[in-house]
Protein backbone atom coordinates (compact mmCIF):
# COMPACT_ATOMS: atom_id res chain seq x y z
CA UNK A 1 0.00 0.00 0.00
CA UNK A 2 1.22 3.73 -0.91
CA UNK A 3 0.48 6.06 1.53
CA UNK A 4 0.73 9.83 0.48
CA UNK A 5 1.53 12.28 2.95
CA UNK A 6 -0.14 15.75 2.22
CA UNK A 7 1.56 19.41 3.37
CA UNK A 8 -0.97 21.68 4.19
CA UNK A 9 0.73 25.30 2.27
CA UNK A 10 0.18 28.31 4.41
CA UNK A 11 -2.45 30.20 1.72
CA UNK A 12 -1.76 33.97 1.43
CA UNK A 13 -4.58 36.14 0.65
CA UNK A 14 -2.65 37.39 -2.09
CA UNK A 15 -2.73 33.30 -3.38
CA UNK A 16 -6.47 33.17 -2.76
CA UNK A 17 -6.45 36.38 -4.90
CA UNK A 18 -5.06 35.01 -7.71
CA UNK A 19 -6.99 31.41 -7.81
CA UNK A 20 -10.19 33.59 -7.27
CA UNK A 21 -9.72 35.66 -10.64
CA UNK A 22 -8.23 32.44 -12.29
CA UNK A 23 -11.60 30.72 -11.90
CA UNK A 24 -13.62 34.00 -12.74
CA UNK A 25 -11.35 33.94 -15.76
CA UNK A 26 -12.29 30.11 -16.60
CA UNK A 27 -16.10 30.60 -16.27
CA UNK A 28 -16.04 33.84 -18.69
CA UNK A 29 -13.58 31.78 -21.16
CA UNK A 30 -16.38 28.67 -20.92
CA UNK A 31 -19.35 30.81 -21.89
CA UNK A 32 -17.23 32.42 -24.79
CA UNK A 33 -16.99 35.50 -23.03
CA UNK A 34 -13.39 37.30 -21.90
CA UNK A 35 -13.24 39.42 -18.63
CA UNK A 36 -12.56 42.69 -20.57
CA UNK A 37 -15.41 42.29 -22.38
CA UNK A 38 -17.54 41.59 -18.82
CA UNK A 39 -15.81 44.52 -17.59
CA UNK A 40 -16.74 46.62 -20.73
CA UNK A 41 -20.41 46.01 -19.95
CA UNK A 42 -20.74 47.12 -16.56
CA UNK A 43 -18.64 50.37 -17.92
CA UNK A 44 -21.59 51.21 -20.32
CA UNK A 45 -24.17 49.99 -18.23
CA UNK A 46 -26.38 52.56 -16.47
CA UNK A 47 -29.16 50.70 -14.69
CA UNK A 48 -29.31 51.68 -11.50
CA UNK A 49 -27.22 55.36 -11.24
CA UNK A 50 -30.50 56.69 -10.16
CA UNK A 51 -30.60 54.89 -6.85
CA UNK A 52 -27.18 55.18 -5.76
CA UNK A 53 -27.13 58.88 -6.53
CA UNK A 54 -29.91 59.21 -4.22
CA UNK A 55 -28.50 56.97 -1.56
CA UNK A 56 -25.29 59.27 -1.61
CA UNK A 57 -27.61 62.55 -1.84
CA UNK A 58 -30.66 61.67 0.50
CA UNK A 59 -28.54 62.13 4.02
CA UNK A 60 -27.40 65.89 2.65
CA UNK A 61 -31.01 66.45 2.25
CA UNK A 62 -32.17 65.02 5.17
CA UNK A 63 -30.31 67.08 7.48
CA UNK A 64 -30.31 70.24 5.23
CA UNK A 65 -34.45 69.67 5.65
CA UNK A 66 -34.08 68.95 9.50
CA UNK A 67 -31.99 72.07 9.86
CA UNK A 68 -34.56 74.36 8.22
CA UNK A 69 -37.13 73.06 10.51
CA UNK A 70 -34.62 73.35 13.39
CA UNK A 71 -34.14 77.15 12.50
CA UNK A 72 -37.44 77.75 11.96
CA UNK A 73 -38.82 75.92 15.27
CA UNK A 74 -36.12 78.77 16.69
CA UNK A 75 -37.69 81.56 15.23
CA UNK A 76 -40.92 80.80 15.76
CA UNK A 77 -39.97 80.19 20.05
CA UNK A 78 -38.31 83.17 19.76
CA UNK A 79 -41.49 85.27 18.72
CA UNK A 80 -43.65 83.18 21.21
CA UNK A 81 -40.83 84.02 24.10
CA UNK A 82 -41.50 87.70 22.88
CA UNK A 83 -44.77 88.31 22.45
CA UNK A 84 -45.93 86.86 25.78
CA UNK A 85 -43.17 89.08 27.48
CA UNK A 86 -45.14 91.73 26.21
CA UNK A 87 -48.79 90.89 27.24
CA UNK A 88 -46.83 90.58 30.68
CA UNK A 89 -45.64 93.81 30.43
CA UNK A 90 -48.74 95.26 29.97
CA UNK A 91 -50.23 93.53 32.99
CA UNK A 92 -47.39 94.71 34.88
CA UNK A 93 -47.51 98.72 34.17
CA UNK A 94 -51.26 98.94 35.83
CA UNK A 95 -50.38 97.84 38.99
CA UNK A 96 -52.95 95.23 39.06
CA UNK A 97 -53.00 92.76 42.06
CA UNK A 98 -54.29 89.06 40.82
CA UNK A 99 -56.88 87.37 43.59
CA UNK A 100 -54.05 84.96 43.99
CA UNK A 101 -50.36 84.68 44.50
CA UNK A 102 -48.26 87.83 43.17
CA UNK A 103 -47.88 90.70 40.11
CA UNK A 104 -44.80 88.41 39.41
CA UNK A 105 -46.39 85.20 39.95
CA UNK A 106 -49.14 86.31 37.16
CA UNK A 107 -46.36 87.62 34.94
CA UNK A 108 -44.80 84.29 34.67
CA UNK A 109 -48.03 82.72 33.68
CA UNK A 110 -49.12 85.22 31.33
CA UNK A 111 -46.07 84.30 29.08
CA UNK A 112 -46.63 80.59 30.05
CA UNK A 113 -50.08 81.19 28.59
CA UNK A 114 -48.90 82.81 25.45
CA UNK A 115 -46.64 80.19 24.83
CA UNK A 116 -48.91 77.26 22.88
CA UNK A 117 -47.22 74.55 24.95
CA UNK A 118 -43.94 74.70 23.58
CA UNK A 119 -42.53 77.42 25.79
CA UNK A 120 -43.20 76.87 29.43
CA UNK A 121 -40.60 79.18 31.89
CA UNK A 122 -40.63 79.58 35.81
CA UNK A 123 -39.46 82.03 38.26
CA UNK A 124 -35.99 81.61 37.95
CA UNK A 125 -35.92 82.23 34.20
CA UNK A 126 -37.26 85.60 34.16
CA UNK A 127 -35.45 88.90 35.93
CA UNK A 128 -37.91 91.83 36.75
CA UNK A 129 -35.73 95.17 37.78
CA UNK A 130 -36.85 98.29 38.95
CA UNK A 131 -35.68 102.14 38.05
CA UNK A 132 -36.07 105.15 38.49
CA UNK A 133 -35.96 106.27 34.91
CA UNK A 134 -34.84 104.94 31.29
CA UNK A 135 -31.56 106.24 31.44
CA UNK A 136 -30.82 104.40 34.68
CA UNK A 137 -31.06 100.97 33.12
CA UNK A 138 -27.94 98.77 33.36
CA UNK A 139 -25.87 101.28 35.01
CA UNK A 140 -23.83 100.76 38.04
CA UNK A 141 -24.44 102.45 41.87
CA UNK A 142 -22.71 105.66 42.11
CA UNK A 143 -19.58 105.60 44.29
CA UNK A 144 -16.84 107.72 45.15
CA UNK A 145 -13.53 106.80 43.80
CA UNK A 146 -10.83 107.64 46.08
CA UNK A 147 -7.91 105.95 44.92
CA UNK A 148 -8.96 107.03 41.11
CA UNK A 149 -8.61 103.57 39.44
CA UNK A 150 -11.81 103.97 37.07
CA UNK A 151 -14.10 101.19 39.43
CA UNK A 152 -15.22 100.04 42.65
CA UNK A 153 -13.02 99.05 45.46
CA UNK A 154 -14.59 97.59 48.93
CA UNK A 155 -14.58 99.83 51.60
CA UNK A 156 -15.40 102.44 48.92
CA UNK A 157 -18.44 104.51 49.77
CA UNK A 158 -21.76 104.50 47.41
CA UNK A 159 -25.46 105.23 47.13
CA UNK A 160 -27.37 102.13 47.68
CA UNK A 161 -30.12 102.54 45.59
CA UNK A 162 -31.44 99.02 45.38
CA UNK A 163 -31.82 98.89 49.15
CA UNK A 164 -29.65 95.74 48.76
CA UNK A 165 -26.99 96.57 51.61
CA UNK A 166 -23.78 96.19 49.01
CA UNK A 167 -22.64 97.92 46.01
CA UNK A 168 -24.03 96.74 42.26
CA UNK A 169 -22.68 96.61 39.39
CA UNK A 170 -26.77 97.27 38.24
CA UNK A 171 -28.44 99.59 39.97
CA UNK A 172 -31.87 97.68 39.19
CA UNK A 173 -34.27 96.89 42.13
CA UNK A 174 -35.82 93.22 42.44
CA UNK A 175 -39.75 93.75 41.68
CA UNK A 176 -42.40 95.01 39.58
CA UNK A 177 -42.40 98.28 40.51
CA UNK A 178 -44.85 101.26 41.53
CA UNK A 179 -46.94 103.93 40.22
CA UNK A 180 -44.41 105.70 37.57
CA UNK A 181 -41.34 103.43 38.01
CA UNK A 182 -39.42 102.26 35.13
CA UNK A 183 -39.13 98.56 34.91
CA UNK A 184 -37.21 96.20 32.69
CA UNK A 185 -38.65 92.84 32.38
CA UNK A 186 -35.85 89.75 30.51
CA UNK A 187 -36.95 86.02 29.90
CA UNK A 188 -33.66 83.49 29.12
CA UNK A 189 -34.73 80.44 28.38
CA UNK A 190 -33.28 77.00 27.02
CA UNK A 191 -34.88 76.08 23.76
CA UNK A 192 -34.27 72.14 23.32
CA UNK A 193 -33.65 70.92 19.64
CA UNK A 194 -36.38 68.51 18.05
CA UNK A 195 -33.79 66.17 16.96
CA UNK A 196 -30.19 65.43 18.05
CA UNK A 197 -28.56 65.03 15.05
CA UNK A 198 -28.48 69.18 14.86
CA UNK A 199 -26.58 69.53 18.22
CA UNK A 200 -23.07 69.82 16.96
CA UNK A 201 -24.26 72.58 14.95
CA UNK A 202 -26.81 74.38 16.92
CA UNK A 203 -26.90 75.60 20.26
CA UNK A 204 -24.87 73.85 23.28
CA UNK A 205 -25.38 70.03 24.44
CA UNK A 206 -28.79 70.20 22.41
CA UNK A 207 -30.26 73.65 23.65
CA UNK A 208 -30.36 76.88 22.38
CA UNK A 209 -30.49 79.85 24.16
CA UNK A 210 -33.22 82.49 23.99
CA UNK A 211 -33.99 85.56 25.58
CA UNK A 212 -36.55 88.66 25.22
CA UNK A 213 -36.49 92.16 27.24
CA UNK A 214 -38.33 94.85 26.99
CA UNK A 215 -38.58 98.08 29.07
CA UNK A 216 -41.86 100.00 30.54
CA UNK A 217 -42.84 102.57 32.70
CA UNK A 218 -45.88 101.52 34.90
CA UNK A 219 -48.56 103.81 34.97
CA UNK A 220 -49.24 106.54 38.11
CA UNK A 221 -51.65 104.27 40.04
CA UNK A 222 -49.61 104.87 43.19
CA UNK A 223 -46.87 106.91 44.77
CA UNK A 224 -43.09 105.82 43.21
CA UNK A 225 -41.26 103.28 45.46
CA UNK A 226 -39.80 104.62 48.86
CA UNK A 227 -36.01 105.03 48.71
CA UNK A 228 -34.01 103.35 51.50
Amino acid sequence: MIQRTCHNAAVTPYGQYNSVLGHLGTLFKSKGHTLGQILGRFQHCTSGVTSVEFAFAAPILFMVVVGIMEVSMIFFASTLLEGGLREAARFGITGSEPSQGSREERIVEIINDHGAGLITITAEDISILVYSDFDSIGEPEPYADENTNGEYDFGEPFTDINCSGEWDQDMGGAGAGSGGDVVLYRVDYEWPLLVGMMAPVLGNDGKVPLSAGVAVRNEPYSESTPTC
